[in-house]
């Protein structure tokens, strides 16, 4: 089975997880902090065009689509559009969810005022094309937002492991309580060690290379933990914490 193959089935598996994973979301804080994050960053404008890529279970596209935004959601997996459409229905929603690789987008030039994704970009095998074509379909002056993290990097460089495992040490975590959230861990495992991302020292990666396609203004935020996450919130984040970048184009 090819490698790209095996990538989407493990991610149309996790789906019904995920989509659990969002519920909860929606019922909390963290929609609110989210909404104001990407509005902060976002182009200043009454009602945004935006993309939300690699859309999972619908999160981003439903609490911008609320703000007032005119969304478009699209995910490489059948699985997971399907839990966005029940997800954005059970929200009084319908919106507009397409199944499409983030590297060959179905939309015209210069259509978006902003492209947004959270956990996508790790998980591809070329992201320089993916960010090539998001640029593509920006606006002049539109901009992405991409929200990730080093997740496997620590398999991969040893001073990076060092800090991994002292900081797992000081939590109290153990490698099973890490994986508990995936439906098939030891495959996500299998995967990792062969993800482009993976060994790429982020977002410092990331700003070079949207720079060298064409990108203008790019800007990182190192750890999203003070913007995003409580004090009760799983201990497993502070292992690897989430970063944002912004590019104009």
């Amino acid at each position: 089975m090819e490698f790209e193959q095996r990538i989407k089935n493990f991610w149309e598996g996790e789906a019904g997880i995920y989509s659990e994973s969002i519920k909860k979301e929606l019922e909390n804080k963290k929609k609110d902090a989210w909404k104001k994050l990407i509005l902060d960053n976002a182009p200043k404008k009454d009602k945004l065009k935006i993309l939300d890529i690699g859309c999972g279970p619908g999160f981003f596209s439903i609490i911008l689509s609320k703000a007032g935004h005119d969304v478009i959601g699209t995910d490489l997996t059948e699985n997971m559009i399907e839990e966005a459409r029940q997800n954005a229905k059970n929200q009084g929603l319908d919106l507009d969810f397409r199944q499409m690789d983030c590297k060959h987008l179905d939309f015209d030039d210069d259509t978006f005022d902003l492209v947004i994704c959270r956990n996508v970009t790790w998980t591809l095998d070329n992201p320089i094309e993916a960010y090539t074509e998001w640029n593509r379909v920006l606006n002049k002056g539109g901009r992405v937002l991409i929200f990730d993290a080093n997740w496997y990097l620590h398999e991969h460089d040893e001073k990076v492991k060092k800090k991994y495992e002292e900081t797992k040490e000081k939590l109290g975590l153990d490698k099973e309580e890490k994986k508990s959230g995936h439906k098939d861990p030891e495959e996500l495992d299998r995967l990792s060690q062969n993800l482009f991302m993976s060994d790429k020292h982020r977002p410092g990666w990331d700003l070079v290379n949207l720079i060298e396609i064409g990108y203008s203004q790019v800007f990182a935020k190192l750890d999203l933990g003070d913007d995003i996450y409580e004090e009760n919130d799983s201990k497993t984040r502070l292992l690897t914490p989430m970063f944002m970048v912004r590019a104009v184009k």
